[in-house]
């Protein structure tokens, strides 16, 4: 396997599971970089959103749109994301986000149930599940400091309906309950540069930071071409360029 190409186990797992963890995906020296970049990056809290949850404890969200010749966009462009992605959904895909998620000690706020798609599908008027999102782990995910929680299998339920809960839409929790009942939950904790590749329908969620350590990570989504929004909203389609895995290396200040 390429670092870009997945196995048929691997892509069986994810049809059956919803979602599939690949440790040690990017190395020690890019995610050193990554690291160093975001923590000390303070344009990322200057346009952060102060998400609460139902219990008012905050979460920070610093979300964008469209890829440049960035650093951020080294990896949100790389094909390490972009094959895979395209593997799994079986159609050509383009980023539509990037959020980097800031889960700050003891005071970072909780994510309620929910499945991407439950909003995508509503607010940006995607027609079909056609989505994946990949989470990267910037520094050091437990279950202490409020890593992200998945219901295993829970793509093939399909959408649910979902609900203002706090600042954030949530999941009918009625139906969560039930599917509960049926798939194992799983605390998906992560290592620096290990990756999560998750359905759009796969229902997760994650606690309020509890503990000393900040919970840092950098999500990319991505929809398949062919569907893109059918009606014109916030979330516009911009054409994908790919950049090989060693752009994450190569990349200087001055290449912007």
């Amino acid at each position: 396997m390429t670092r870009s190409s997945l196995t048929e186990e691997q892509i069986a797992e994810f049809e059956k599971k919803g979602f599939l963890i690949i440790k040690s995906y990017y190395n020690t020296e890019e995610v050193t970089r990554l690291q160093q970049t975001t923590f000390n990056d303070e344009s990322l809290y200057d346009r952060a959103w102060d998400k609460k949850d139902a219990q008012g404890a905050v979460s920070k969200v610093c979300l964008w749109q469209q890829t440049s010749d960035d650093f951020y966009s080294m990896f949100s462009r790389g094909r390490r994301l972009v094959d895979v992605c395209e593997t799994l959904i079986g159609e050509e895909v383009y980023h539509t986000s990037t959020k980097i998620m800031m889960k700050e000690p003891f005071v970072g706020g909780a994510w309620e149930w929910h499945q991407d798609f439950g909003y995508w599908h509503r607010d940006n008027y995607m027609l079909y599940p056609k989505c994946i999102s990949c989470m990267i782990a910037i520094n050091q995910a437990t279950q202490e400091n409020g890593c992200l929680q998945v219901l295993e299998g829970s793509h093939h339920l399909g959408r649910l309906d979902h609900n203002k809960t706090g600042d954030q839409k949530g999941a009918a929790i009625e139906f969560v309950e039930q599917a509960m009942q049926y798939h194992s939950l799983v605390n998906v904790e992560l290592a620096p540069g290990d990756v999560l590749f998750f359905h759009c329908n796969l229902l997760h969620k994650s606690n309020q930071n509890r503990s000393s350590a900040p919970r840092w990570s950098m999500i990319s989504a991505y929809n398949a071409v062919s569907n893109q929004p059918f009606k014109e909203n916030e979330a516009v389609y911009y054409p994908l360029t790919p950049v090989d895995d060693e752009a994450i290396l190569n990349w200087k200040q001055s290449s912007l």
